[in-house]
């Protein structure tokens, strides 16, 4: 008979596949997937976003130092505050511009200019973001980020000069050793004295005389130095609107040659005179009461801010002369004596609300020894006065460098060029801010 039909499987209720575990391992493995690549998707969008971001971060760095480097060389050709803000915005927008070029979706930034006294500050900031793949699968199109950066620069400071020039008998000497071989040849007297006594019979006095034949005096080289001194700012755009110049000269006394003043035209056409040297006390040099009265006109330092910091310029031979009558009161020959620096402590003494002291600048021009002449062997041809090695003249230089504030405001016409260029080294010591060439 035939084999007997297999049972009929028994239908599976609802219960049972509640219970079935089969297939699991692809529907895991399915879902992993999905996760992993969701991870491994936001990972290359983050880092992404993170380098865009760090991109414009630099290149915020950059614009913000471009912009204050843009507002200072502004400053320094003499530009209107707004004309300040408007370089610095500018070039930051610009340097922004060209850097963040390669990121995504960076917008344009922002960019402030705030001027604060003699200082400036640029701020930028910017936001931005950068574009998903697929972390926009889960619904996050972009990942946003944003940055801030300052930076801040001082602009040129505010200054005052004075420039106070030796115009006593001692300038009327040949400023070379030609020019008082050349005067004591015709004169028989190293020195140009402005007198009134006619020489040669050419109806000059020596000292039109000396001028009349070429030969230099060291007024003129003063003269001159300050006239240098004047082409050489001429130069330097931002002088009419951060520097003013003023001029004394001095000899028995003090005298204002010309009050502070941005103008140099001014400048250039108020040169120190030559002093009478007819009288006793004509031409001599008496820093005793000159340098008390100087100090009182000059008065205190500023901050270079929001009042001008002040630079003293004093150009001398550096010896106190106390006239002519040394020449026949022997012993009046003992005042004729190197300068004394104790004569500039009241004018580098700290002062005012801001306690800060007037810098002082020192230009040498060298007494030249004249060993042949009786009067310079009893008065700076003498042994020192101050315990020093040699004579009177070899003090001058160690005297005067203790009036300057400090070594590097010393300066010895010739050693350095000349006098104008002293000056102009002088003030960018004392500025110490690069100025256009």
């Amino acid at each position: 008979m035939p084999a007997p039909l297999p049972p009929m499987p028994r239908p599976r209720t609802i219960s049972a596949l509640r219970h079935d575990r089969g297939g699991n391992v692809a529907i895991l493995t399915a879902l992993t997937s999905f996760v992993l690549l969701a991870l491994a998707g936001a990972g290359v969008d983050y880092a992404r976003a993170r380098k865009d971001e760090a991109r414009l971060d630099a290149a915020l760095d950059a614009a913000v130092l471009a912009g204050a480097q843009a507002v200072k060389a502004a400053d320094a050709k003499g530009k209107t505050d707004a004309e300040l803000r408007q370089a610095g915005a500018a070039a930051a927008a610009e340097v922004f511009t060209s850097f963040a070029s390669a990121a995504a979706n960076a917008p344009q930034a922002r960019f402030d200019v705030a001027l604060a006294g003699r200082g400036v500050t640029v701020s930028g900031s910017y936001a931005a973001s950068t574009k998903t793949t697929l972390m926009g699968l889960a619904g996050t199109k972009a990942i946003p980020y944003s940055g801030v950066a300052k930076s801040s620069v001082d602009l040129s400071p505010l200054i005052d000069v004075y420039l106070l020039i030796d115009v006593s008998g001692s300038m009327a000497l040949g400023a070379t050793t030609a020019d008082i071989n050349a005067l004591q040849a015709n004169l028989n007297c190293a020195f140009a004295c402005h007198d009134g006594v006619a020489v040669k019979n050419s109806g000059k006095d020596s000292y039109l005389w000396a001028k009349a034949n070429g030969i230099t005096l060291r007024l003129d080289e003063m003269n001159q130095g300050i006239l240098d001194f004047v082409g050489w700012l001429r130069k330097q755009d931002a002088v009419s609107k951060r520097m003013r110049i003023s001029i004394y000269a001095f000899s028995t006394a003090l005298t204002k040659v010309l009050d502070l003043t941005s103008d140099l035209s001014q400048v250039a056409g108020n040169l120190p005179k030559a002093p009478s040297a007819s009288g006793e006390s004509d031409g001599a040099t008496l820093f005793g009461t000159i340098m008390p009265d100087f100090t009182r006109a000059v008065g205190t330092s500023g901050d270079g801010i929001t009042t001008p910091k002040k630079l003293v310029i004093l150009a001398t031979d550096g010896v106190a002369d106390p006239g002519r009558s040394w020449t026949w009161d022997e012993p009046k020959r003992a005042l004729v004596t190197p300068f004394d620096p104790a004569q500039c402590a009241a004018l580098k003494a700290p002062g005012g609300s801001a306690k800060l002291p007037v810098s002082v600048g020192v230009i040498y021009t060298p007494y030249l020894a004249m060993p042949w002449d009786w009067g310079y062997n009893a008065t700076l041809g003498q042994p020192s006065q101050v315990g020093g090695r040699g004579t009177r003249r070899d003090d001058i230089p160690s005297q005067l460098t203790a009036c300057a504030t400090s070594k590097d405001f010393y300066m010895t016409a010739g050693k350095s060029g000349s006098i104008g260029d002293a000056m102009a080294t002088l003030f960018n010591t004392f500025a110490q801010v690069r100025l256009t060439d």
